[in-house]
């Protein structure tokens, strides 16, 4: 694995973690438009992410047609806001992205053991990699 590679790996990591964190409670997730349009928001960088990544990869981490999938619901999410389908955004992100971070795991592995070498003790503190490449999570005061 390359660097570059690894980074695209890391990158598609961090934002499949993040997705997770909105798929505990179904409850939770219908009575708060909020948590409704941050997910439609991460599903979109959940498909950035993976544009990074060459089409073994993506085929390795979301399917045969998971990728097409994904990019058709980045499109929908992007273009026709109005016409979201809640079922449909809770699967991917309660069911789909579960499964790709699970396919994920080896490469992030690996990916940190590439990077590691290269920038000590970064690849092993998840945060402090996200904070450098993906920028602030927390808005600014």
């Amino acid at each position: 694995m390359t660097p570059e590679e690894a980074e695209a790996v890391l990158a598609l990591d961090a934002e499949v973690a993040t997705a997770l964190e909105f798929a505990h409670d179904r409850t939770a997730f219908d009575a708060d438009w909020r948590l409704r349009l941050a997910a439609e928001r991460i599903v979109e960088r959940v498909f950035q992410a993976a544009q990074g990544l060459d089409d073994d990869r993506r085929a390795q981490y979301f399917g045969g047609e998971g990728f097409r999938a994904l990019r058709g619901m980045r499109n929908r999410l992007a273009h026709n806001y109005l016409d979201v389908d809640e079922d449909i955004l809770w699967d991917a992100i309660a069911v789909d992205l579960p499964e790709v971070h699970d396919r994920l795991a080896l490469d992030v592995a690996l990916a940190r053991a590439t990077l590691a070498p290269l920038v000590p003790g970064e690849a092993a503190d998840s945060e402090q990699w996200r904070r450098k490449h993906l920028g602030p999570t927390e808005p600014a005061p």
